[in-house]
């Protein structure tokens, strides 16, 4: 396999894991939004962090393909 083609298929599944976190990510804000509404604050805030967490592996990962 040449070194190209192996560096493609790295970025592809990278790019994979950023599209899997950020759709994960979307549904924590959701949940936390409504456990903010529902007054389910620890739960929101749990589901919060998490979420910032995510945001930072999928920022790290944006971060491993740019040259």
């Amino acid at each position: 396999m040449r070194t190209s083609e192996r560096g493609r298929r790295n970025s592809s599944a990278v790019v994979l894991y950023v599209i899997i976190l950020v759709a994960f990510q979307v549904f924590l804000v959701t949940v936390a939004v409504e456990a903010f509404e529902t007054d389910t604050e620890s739960l929101a805030w749990a589901t919060a962090a998490v979420s910032v967490g995510l945001a930072g592996a999928a920022a790290a990962f944006l971060r491993y393909l740019r040259p």
